[in-house]
Parts: structure tokens; sequence; C-alpha cells
């Protein structure tokens, strides 16, 4: 009885940090996102242009489409092991998100399209699994994908105040 309320007790801790980072906080209290519409990183992405989106920083950095398509396709990856994929990371291509240099319209809309969508099946998986729980590989990999988004949003965020100058 009590494994199996420290687990449900982690599995809301992970659903809840995974959450605060893609769609912001529920209310005012966060534990790590600064609280308002445009916490999480699909809410903050609603308000970017497709020109935003691809102006870089300076000159030779990431602009807000690669790193999107980055955490979109960390998520991706996620997804495949999380459903049973063994070599999803092994054969893994990092640099493809690194290349996009401009989006459109269309292309923009569809980075964040996947970007939800991964989250959401990443989501769905943590919500009704317990494989990825029990294995120290899998629950480490959640974990750091938390992370990884989270690093993701700040960046995205420091690069949209850059490029709006």
């Amino acid at each position: 009885m009590t494994e199996s309320i420290a687990v449900e007790r982690l599995r809301r801790a992970v659903l809840t940090l995974l959450d605060e980072a893609l769609q912001g906080p529920p209310g005012d209290a966060t534990w790590f996102v600064d609280s308002g519409p445009q916490a999480g990183l699909l809410r903050f992405l609603d308000g970017i242009s497709p020109e935003a989106a691809s102006t870089p920083p300076r000159p030779g950095r990431a602009n807000l489409a690669a790193h999107v398509d980055h955490v979109r396709y960390g998520l991706e990856l996620a997804n495949r092991a999380l459903r049973g994929e063994h070599d999803a990371f092994a054969t893994a291509d990092w640099g493809r998100s690194w290349t996009i240099r401009s989006v459109d319209a269309e292309a923009w809309a569809r980075i964040k399209a996947g970007l939800r969508r991964e989250y959401e099946a990443v989501r769905e998986v943590l919500a009704s699994s317990n494989g990825w729980l029990a294995d120290d590989m899998a629950l480490t990999g959640v974990l750091a994908q938390i992370a990884h988004v989270a690093y993701h949003l700040g960046a995205i965020r420091q690069i949209a105040r850059d490029v709006a100058g």
C-alpha cells in the first residue's frame, strides 16, 4: 500500500513539473517559472511571430524556431523510448533541429503544433503507465526531459527579449 502511494505521489510531482514547464502553472503558485499568461513554453510561444522565431539573437546563434524544434525533438525521442523503442536515443540526430534558419507562418505553426503533440503524448504515457517508474533509465530520462524543457524555456525567453531589442 505504501509503495503504491509513493508511486502516485512521484507521478503527480513529475506531471506537475512537466505541465508547469510546458503549460505554465494552473494558478498563481509555481515551482520554477513565473506566473502569468505566458509562463509555460506553449503559452509563451503564442506571442512569438514567425519573423521573431526566425531571428537569431546574434549572428551564428540559434533562433527561437531551432530551440523550439529541438525541445520538440527531445520529447519525440522520449515518447518513442517510453513506448518501447529501445534505440530511440541511440539513433538520434540532435543536429537536425539546429539547422533551422527561417520559418514562415505555416512552418512555425507546424513546429508549435508538434511540440504540443509530443508534450501531450509524453504526458499521456506518464499518466497512464508505470513502466517508466519501475525503470531507472526511464525515470531518470523523464526527469532529464523536464530539466531540458526548463533550460530551453529560459533560453527561449532570453532570445525573445534580445530579438525584441
